[in-house]
């Protein structure tokens, strides 16, 4: 069995290029925490992360410290607000994909063994980007696209579309209740 067989495509793009925002945005509503991400001309550029993002939230006092690379457990005695942290956000934001994305990826071919893909997510490489031989983003192989994959039963276009559905219905409760909080 081959990558090209168990790859999920990438419906939605993002472009290294594009503020950061769009990509925090796009993670939160997809519940994805870690995504591939473009260049304009198709390339893969690498994978953004949400522990990625929150790395770059942490305050510089915190950052600065090598503990943080040895794990660092507590920074309680910062006592920070939720406003404090909203800020580093803003900032996060206003950057762009390119500045926050992992670079040092390693990448499948559609023909390589689905095997080699597998070791490395058990590597702790969650997705897997799936490019041609221009480097071009074709696809990516996760967890989820690999049980998804093996189960017969699973049919994704029927998914995305119970996703989509479930994603309507609670924009339409958020609106209904804000239109009662207005009245």
């Amino acid at each position: 069995m081959d990558c090209k067989t168990m790859m999920s495509p990438i419906k939605t793009s993002l472009f290294a290029d594009e503020p950061a925002g769009k990509a925090i945005d796009f993670m939160v509503e997809k519940h994805m925490g870690l995504v591939p991400v473009i260049e304009r001309d198709g390339t893969f550029a690498g994978l953004i992360s949400g522990d990625g993002l929150m790395h770059s939230m942490l305050p510089k006092s915190v950052s600065a410290m090598s503990s943080v690379k040895r794990g660092l457990k507590h920074a309680s005695y910062l006592d920070e607000s939720a406003e404090e942290m909203n800020e580093r956000l803003e900032v996060v934001r206003r950057k762009t994909i390119g500045e926050l994305v992992d670079r040092h990826v390693k990448t499948v071919k559609p023909d390589t063994p689905l095997i080699d893909a597998l070791l490395l997510i058990t590597g702790r490489q969650f997705v897997v980007p799936v490019v041609d031989e221009e480097n071009k983003l074709l696809g990516a192989i996760s967890f989820f696209s690999m049980l998804y994959g093996l189960n017969e039963e699973y049919d994704r276009e029927v998914v995305q579309k119970a996703k989509e559905k479930e994603r309507e219905a609670r924009k339409d409760k958020k609106a209904s209740g804000q239109k009662e909080k207005d009245e």
